[in-house]
């Protein structure tokens, strides 16, 4: 199978095809279709309608420029199993594909997903428990037949010698076989747990090592490049908004306010509160640290709000209200903030 993705690399599940062949036919015919429209909204996102655009969004009052002809830039690449899987779509949006939308595979298998990773650690300390009260059941039940076999030989060699010496020797070594296993069983359940926290902290350590490493490829190189670490440890949302509007206010720290003696201020952002202000009425920070930790919070609090797009964030340039500003810096800020958070924020699992 294969599919359409568009300029920022998303799976169009509309447009699926058998074979890429059939998939360039479709596509030189939307790129040719005199009836086709494509719609530009306002954050930057792309729609392009085969017979013209929708009543129902034209009603909307949404807004949206409107191109004639084709104007998203569509690939071609093979399409994934697990790229199938969502709930909840649509049949408006699969209604060509009449095969892939019979698939009703559950959202816990999407890679990435917290949901599908807590799965698996239940089931893997399911099992290792599983594990270890077998063999702790069984190793004590076998020391205790081999205990038995050894107690009856002695028996028999107790007959042929005299008076119970080997008797009590036995029963000894069978006290202190029981005595071992009964310390035993302490530091294997003491161990147990040790083994999940420290499994649970290398997942943390990996999944944090990944996300830095993803954002540094954003910020290498930059000013707000030793930034990286604080910033991966947001949600992935508040860390998409903080690169986002890094950029725009910015370039990642190439422009940015100093304190009086000419020290780097560590914003980056255009935030001014009452952070140790500058002349100019900006935050100045003593550390990069310290600086996400206020953005972080900040930026927190309005996706808690409900923010959740470059769109919906435009309170942070202009206010309460954006109708002092120029609608054109209104619309170029958010499309420019848009470029990186939708490329950090296009896992949905933050």
């Amino acid at each position: 199978m294969f599919c359409f993705v568009d300029f920022r690399n998303r799976p169009q599940y509309k447009y699926t095809f058998h074979s890429r062949e059939k998939a360039r036919e479709y596509l030189r015919k939307i790129q040719n279709n005199p009836l086709g429209a494509t719609v530009i909204h306002a954050d930057g996102r792309r729609e392009y309608f085969a017979s013209g655009v929708p009543a129902n969004l034209l009603k909307s009052g949404s807004d949206f420029q409107i191109e004639k002809g084709c104007h998203v830039k569509y690939k071609i690449r093979p399409l994934a199993v697990l790229d199938g899987i969502a709930s909840n779509r649509s049949k408006g949006k699969t209604s060509n594909i009449s095969n892939w939308k019979s698939l009703k595979s559950s959202p816990l298998f999407m890679l990435g997903n917290l949901k599908f990773s807590a799965c698996l650690l239940i089931i893997a300390l399911s099992a290792f428990s599983f594990t270890y009260l077998f063999q702790k059941n069984f190793g004590r039940s076998a020391m205790a037949e081999e205990v038995s076999a050894l107690k009856g030989r002695d028996l028999a060699s107790g007959e042929k010698n005299s008076g119970g010496i080997v008797l009590g020797a036995t029963d000894s070594r069978v006290d202190d076989s029981n005595n071992q296993l009964a310390d035993d069983s302490n530091p294997l359940q003491l161990a147990d747990e040790d083994i999940v926290m420290n499994l649970i902290a290398k997942i943390d350590d990996e999944q944090h090592a990944d996300f830095t490493n993803e954002i540094l490829t954003y910020l290498k190189g930059r000013p707000m490049e030793n930034m990286a670490p604080y910033i991966a440890k947001q949600p992935r949302i508040v860390a998409a908004f903080i690169v986002g509007i890094a950029m725009k206010e910015s370039k990642f720290g190439t422009y940015a306010p100093h304190d009086a003696n000419g020290n780097d201020c560590h914003n980056y952002w255009g935030y001014r509160g009452p952070e140790n202000t500058t002349a100019s009425g900006y935050s100045c920070f003593a550390t990069p640290e310290a600086a996400i930790q206020v953005i972080g919070r900040k930026i927190n609090k309005l996706v808690a709000g409900g923010i959740s797009n470059p769109a919906e964030m435009i309170s942070w340039k202009c206010g309460s209200t954006c109708s002092w500003d120029d609608p054109a810096n209104v619309r170029s800020w958010i499309a420019d903030v848009g470029i990186n958070f939708y490329k950090l924020n296009n896992k949905q699992n933050s």
